[in-house]
Parts: structure tokens; C-alpha cells; sequence
């Protein structure tokens, strides 16, 4: 597929598991004891890498940057907007 959207079919076993197949599991870095996030969107699973609490906020050190003025709340939603 293109885009960087990949899909395939996988069997619900009887304990309602589902096998990641390994392509994909190898492309996003998912190794056994790994977390993902598992959500519903208009009817449809979602699974995405984890990432916890605290490396998401060492990831974001220097993204935002103060200057000598105060940041405007109104302004700063806007720059996560369009970020996300």
C-alpha cells in the first residue's frame, strides 16, 4: 500500500489475541514486552506504539522555546493544532 499505510487481514484466536505480523512488528520496533495503545475511532481498532508519560515529555524538550515575552495560550494551542 502506499502512504505508509500498510494493512492485512489477521484470526482473532479463541482468547480474543490477534498476531501483529512480523513485517510490521519489525518496521514499528514492537519486540515482546513492548506496549501499544489499543482505542476506538468510528468503528474501527487502532493500535499504536506506547510511549510513556515521561519519554514523551523528554521528546518534547526544545520544542518550545521562551523568549522575553509571555506565550499566548490562544497562540500556543494553535502551534499544537497544527502539529497534531
Amino acid at each position: 500500500m502506499g502512504m505508509g499505510i500498510t494493512m492485512g487481514v489477521v484470526e482473532i484466536d479463541n482468547r480474543g489475541r490477534i498476531t501483529i505480523p512480523k513485517e510490521e512488528r519489525e518496521r514499528l520496533g514492537l519486540t515482546p514486552g513492548k506496549k501499544v495503545l489499543i482505542r476506538e475511532k468510528d468503528g474501527s481498532l487502532i493500535i499504536k506504539r506506547f510511549i510513556s508519560p515521561e519519554r514523551f515529555i523528554s521528546e518534547l524538550k526544545g520544542c518550545i522555546t521562551i523568549e522575553d515575552h509571555e506565550i499566548d495560550p490562544l497562540k500556543l494551542k494553535e502551534m499544537w493544532g497544527a502539529k497534531f
